[in-house]
């Protein structure tokens, strides 16, 4: 059993958890849920014994107030740290990381036990494939396997499957499930993702430092149904997004059943929060109404082929999400219209224009904005001196930067962040600047890869409906993410699958073929051949 008494986090002056007092059962596996910087991490820092606290944890009986009474048990303990194969050497094989956990872990070769974990993981037929060269999915489910290699009684897991593809999530959840049920062991994971999170026994809703809710799935969303509505309205006391309005006054709109999302959205509003009301004035372009059209693009990496004949058209105007499993060749794709990787096979045109060479991209340089997965921002600049050095490097003068700055903040509602380091603010700050960084050129397509991993609901929410909002001004965006309920706010998705495109449709006619039936299920199906 583990008993977490009253904890306090502090980094120097600032309080990062605050009076964090919960029981886990063994065999119980508790999710953290909460938005940016709410004290998820911090407390398992804390409980991992990696992180100083105040405030008393028993495990098992023992009790441990500081770091150093949290050596005794630092063996029943496996800590998977946030961020995509972060334990791992890109120059090590699957094997190789065996020999080097078991070296530092002290523990002696158990083949059976490996052969099972390897196993569990798919990756039985890849040891000798180097880390640097396995898909996220592959990373995260070897992370989790030598985290498990010394057999530890209490498993803590910061954001394991952010960036991670749908199939590879349920993966690393059979997983950690399975040695639940044959090990008794306890879980605690933290995680972005609620559809992972209703899955658990348990869950601790973090805001601000502080447990502000705990209790089943089923509690949780039993605690919001009076405030859950059908459809959107615009007003001052309540917060719509994906047709579901929250409210915690009585509005004149039929209730719907909650999902755990509406969590965040309801505790927002107790806490008088707004999500940033965007609003944009139509523009008319005069942009070709293909906007970018791939036929037949090939890449190849040695024997190995990243992309194999894939075709697809953007339209003006339209949102497109590029979705498939970790390794499925997205970014690859995105990069070769980019012009970061060479194309190997098939023609590229890009606003009517045949790409021959890398003149004819340097001519269509300003009409395009990229946001790659880690935003490319500097975190020794401020975010204002962040949005001058992107605004010089596109030419433009001092009086353009400061008045599209002015704009973008005040839409953006990132104005009082202005002199902050991005590395200083929530992650959903940093996307909602990024993509203004992006926009200061007047692109007519922005292609954005992955720009909503690992941000919370709220973020999440508020980011989708600016992209929504941009198709006021016509523009075109390819997008990719991992969460698939995010595909339903895109007019259109294509799947790509090791390489080749399974999938290319509207939403509507997605609904028609698989009616009823959420969007990261149809997804799976299709993937899985189903």
């Amino acid at each position: 059993m583990l008993e977490v008494k009253n904890i306090t986090v502090k980094y120097k002056d600032k309080i990062a958890a605050k009076n964090i007092d919960f029981n886990v059962n063994d065999g119980e596996i508790v999710g953290l849920i909460g938005a940016d910087g709410a004290g998820k991490s911090s407390t398992l820092h804390a409980i991992a014994g990696v992180k100083g606290f105040e405030g008393e944890i028993v495990y098992n009986g023992y009790k441990y107030c500081s770091l150093k009474e949290a050596e005794k048990i630092k063996s029943h303990i496996g800590l998977m740290p946030q961020g995509l194969g972060l334990v791992l050497y890109d120059l090590l094989s699957v094997k190789e990381h065996f020999d080097f956990f078991r070296s530092i872990r002290g523990v002696k070769k158990d083949e059976k036990y490996e052969k099972r974990l390897l196993e569990m993981a798919g990756l039985y037929e890849f040891q000798d494939r180097l880390a640097g060269n396995l898909s996220g999915g592959m990373r995260q489910k070897l992370s989790l396997i030598l985290t498990l290699l010394h057999r530890p009684n209490l498993l803590i897991l910061d954001e394991p499957t952010t960036g991670v593809d749908p199939i590879s999530r349920r993966e690393l959840w059979e997983i950690v499930d399975n040695e639940r049920r044959q090990n008794g062991i306890i879980a605690l994971i933290s995680t972005a993702y609620m559809q992972e999170a209703a899955l658990m026994d348990k869950l601790l809703l973090f805001d601000e430092g502080e447990i502000i809710a705990k209790g089943t799935n089923e509690e949780l969303i039993e605690s919001i149904k009076d405030y859950t509505y059908k459809g959107e309205i615009e007003c001052d006391e309540c917060m719509s997004f994906s047709n579901v309005t929250y409210s915690l006054k009585e509005i004149n709109l039929p209730k719907t059943t909650p999902t755990l999302e509406g969590l965040f959205f309801v505790n927002a509003l107790k806490k008088n929060k707004k999500m940033p009301k965007i609003k944009l004035q139509k523009k008319q372009t005069n942009t070709p109404e293909i906007v970018v059209k791939a036929v037949n693009l090939t890449k190849k990496f040695g024997n190995f082929i990243a992309d194999d004949n894939v075709s697809l058209e953007l339209k003006k105007g339209e949102i497109l999400g590029l979705l498939g499993a970790n390794g499925a060749g997205k970014t690859t794709f995105m990069k070769m219209l980019l012009g970061l990787y060479p194309i190997d096979g098939g023609e590229l045109y890009l606003l009517g224009k045949k790409i021959k060479s890398y003149k004819d991209r340097i001519v269509l340089k300003s009409k395009i904005g990229y946001v790659s997965q880690k935003f490319a921002l500097y975190d020794d600049l401020t975010i204002k001196e962040n949005i001058v050095y992107f605004g010089k490097m596109h030419g433009l003068s001092n009086g353009e930067i400061d008045k599209k700055m002015k704009f973008f903040a005040e839409l953006l509602d990132f104005k009082d962040y202005l002199d902050e380091f991005p590395k200083d603010v929530p992650l959903g700050i940093n996307q909602r600047f990024s993509v203004a960084t992006v926009l200061l050129h007047e692109p007519v397509v922005l292609f954005l890869d992955e720009p909503t991993s690992g941000a919370d609901t709220i973020a999440r929410a508020s980011f989708w409906k600016f992209l929504k909002e941009l198709k006021k001004w016509q523009i075109s965006i390819l997008i990719t993410t991992h969460y698939m309920s995010e595909a339903e706010y895109c007019d259109r998705v294509v799947v790509l699958k090791r390489g080749k495109k399974v999938l290319d449709a509207a939403l509507e006619d997605i609904h028609r073929k698989y009616p009823n039936k959420p969007f990261e299920d149809v997804f799976i199906n299709i993937v899985k051949g189903e």
